[in-house]
């Protein structure tokens, strides 16, 4: 692959990778080869090849025979998730308080003030692409490359219904931002037991968070 070539592939990449967190293409919506390309000035073929990156990655899925979809998180898929996040992050907040570097921490406390800006202007989309970057940045923080990648995959999965959800209970915003603070402060304090139970807290909060959600979702639409 030519230098334009790996140019035109990583734009198309980033440009439907970036829709799809940010809730521009919705869960189950049908993605079009031509109107993708369309909209990011790109040809059909780094278009289908971003595609097919995508759908090694879990974000896309096959449907039928006419291209892919945005992948739909069920059920099964969210409780897996939670239960994912649980093994790697908070091993990945222990670490990191015995780890992170006083410039890995002074990362995080920018972002926890970012993610309170966008908070109070109720951009929920960006507000949580920040919570997110904390938690991004605790993963690399504790050096391990391994935790690192593991983290990345499970994180895509995390953005992928997670807008939705703060959309549908946005009172949520407000607690994970005091939370990630409270992480942030056992990190910067080493106190690595602290750091553990306070990310395994936030996580079991956001698990149940979003079973009473999507509980209140259920009644609502049986709802006469």
């Amino acid at each position: 692959m030519d230098a334009y070539a790996l140019l035109n592939a990583t734009i198309a990449y980033a440009s439907v990778r970036d829709a799809i967190l940010r809730g521009h293409l919705a869960a189950g919506e049908r993605l079009v080869a031509q109107r993708l390309a369309e909209q990011a000035g790109l040809s059909r073929t780094p278009i289908k090849e971003a595609l097919a990156r995508l759908e090694s990655e879990g974000l896309v899925v096959r449907a039928e025979n006419w291209g892919y979809v945005v992948r739909t998180i069920s059920m099964r898929d969210a409780e897996e998730i939670f239960e994912a996040r649980l093994v790697i992050e908070v091993a990945a907040a222990g670490i990191a308080a015995q780890r992170a570097t006083a410039a890995e921490v002074d990362v995080m406390t920018k972002l926890l003030a970012s993610s309170q800006k966008r908070l109070q202007a109720r951009n929920l989309v960006d507000f949580q692409h920040e919570a997110r970057a904390i938690h991004e940045t605790i993963a690399q923080a504790t050096g391990n490359s391994q935790l690192v990648r593991m983290f990345k995959q499970v994180n895509d999965l995390v953005l992928l219904f997670g807008v939705s959800l703060l959309k549908a209970n946005p009172a949520r915003a407000t607690d994970i931002l005091s939370e990630n603070a409270a992480i942030v402060a056992a990190i910067r304090a080493g106190n690595a037991d602290d750091a553990a139970a306070l990310m395994r807290k936030h996580i079991e909060c956001g698990h149940a968070s979003f079973r009473d959600t999507v509980t209140s979702v259920r009644t609502a639409i049986r709802m006469p």
